[in-house]
């Protein structure tokens, strides 16, 4: 895009991906591309960089035209039609689209969750283009990294209509020995960094160096928060009690890819009724089943889960505290930060005393392992989504149920004037 010549690892890769005309050329013209990393922010400070190096050179600007929108930012080659725009890595993002490639970028970051919404995003933008290529470009993760991790496994394998591009350290080559880092990194064979630039790299941590510069993939292990064994004696198969008062906790991931409700009763009972990717359903889901079930929802009001709570707030679906004209309708409960560090807390204690009954659920136990604390206050604490292994959506969402049963106001009905 830039006009600098191919490094040799470079030129391979094109070689094999591209198609070319007998002269040399390429075949498509008007090639249709989008592009995405794991974080918007990240996908515009790219485009921000190459943007810079085409000003810096005159005669490629001329064949082409920058779009600068954030959040949409594109390169569009004036005479060919071709083009080379961002896009958010998240569901319906490329509705209506039609693209000859997609290139995700920084795949490791993206969890089970993102990875179908991803996938379901990208495969309808290929129907109607014959030339149509997925480029999933990552460095090594860890176990959470399942969207990469699926596409290396395609790869390794040598499935159909999968190429594996490699440049990682050998098995048989420890990525530590900074002597042998020249004969499998491709950047110092090439000038594009140093040995100074990866010892810097190698000072923040082994584990992600060996990670991100030498594609070795690593197990992240999170703290025992939750033990296992506390765990599965919390686990049962028993249905919900029938006519017992119930209340919905909710939350929402960090990176907004996902969210999860869980359901709960004041005698311990707690079951995942949904988690799905996005954030866009939940509004009119949590409405209503508070609505059939006559339950309250609790969630919190800061953070990630901070714009659904004030959607709730103003769908006038929900009574709110000290409103006397929604009197009648499904509590809302706000939890502040205290709140969800007693909800935390709490949680943690009943599992201990073994007064929980938990409905099983794999997405559950993803999140127990990944789960940590954090500190708050003078001895408190509260579930880290920073800190975690991966994402703890569905923990934080069974500990506000279990804090909203708790806490839920009996319901009424709207109050009926008489008169003679």
């Amino acid at each position: 895009m830039q006009g600098r010549p191919w490094k040799p690892y470079q030129r391979f890769m094109a070689d094999v991906a591209g198609e070319l005309n007998p002269d040399g050329t390429y075949a498509y013209p008007d090639y249709r591309v989008r592009y995405s990393t794991h974080k918007g922010t990240i996908t515009s400070d790219r485009f921000a960089d190459w943007f810079l190096e085409l000003e810096r050179n005159p005669t490629m600007l001329r064949l082409m035209k920058l779009r600068r929108s954030r959040g949409t930012e594109a390169v569009v080659w004036r005479r060919q039609g071709s083009y080379f725009q961002a896009f958010p890595a998240r569901d319906g993002a490329l509705r209506s689209a039609a693209l000859d490639m997609v290139v995700n970028d920084e795949a490791q970051e993206h969890d089970a969750l993102t990875g179908e919404a991803l996938t379901r995003t990208v495969t309808p933008t290929f129907q109607t283009r014959q030339r149509r290529q997925l480029w999933v470009v990552f460095t090594a993760g860890t176990d959470a990294s399942t969207y990469a991790a699926q596409y290396l496994r395609k790869g390794i394998a040598g499935e159909a209509g999968y190429a594996l591009f490699d440049y990682g350290c050998p098995e048989h080559v420890d990525p530590l020995d900074q002597d042998l880092w020249h004969t499998w990194h491709p950047g110092l064979a090439y000038g594009l960094t140093s040995h100074a630039a990866l010892r810097m790299a190698l000072a923040e941590g082994e584990a992600a160096f060996i990670r991100e510069y030498a594609g070795v993939w690593t197990r992240l292990v999170a703290p025992d928060t939750i033990p296992t064994s506390l765990w599965l004696a919390a686990q049962t198969a028993v249905d919900m009690p029938a006519g017992a008062a119930v209340t919905f906790g909710a939350d929402v991931a960090a990176d907004r890819s996902a969210t999860a409700i869980v359901a709960g009763t004041r005698l311990g009972d707690l079951e995942l009724i949904d988690h799905r990717p996005g954030v866009d359903w939940a509004p009119a889901r949590l409405a209503d089943l508070a609505a059939r079930w006559r339950g309250a929802v609790a969630l919190d009001v800061r953070g990630s889960t901070g714009v659904l709570a004030d959607q709730l707030r103003l769908s006038g679906a929900f009574h709110l505290e000290g409103d006397p004209l929604t009197v009648g309708r499904p509590p809302l409960l706000l939890m502040t930060a205290q709140d969800t560090a007693n909800a935390a807390g709490a949680l943690l204690d009943d599992l201990t005393a073994g007064v929980l009954r938990i409905r099983p659920h794999p997405d559950l136990d993803d999140g127990v392992a990944n789960v940590t604390t954090r500190p708050v206050g003078d001895g408190g604490l509260a579930f880290s989504r920073r800190g975690s292994a991966g994402p703890i959506a569905t923990v934080v969402a069974l500990a506000a149920a279990r804090w909203g049963a708790l806490h839920a106001p009996v319901m009424v009905g709207r109050p009926v004037i008489a008169g003679g």
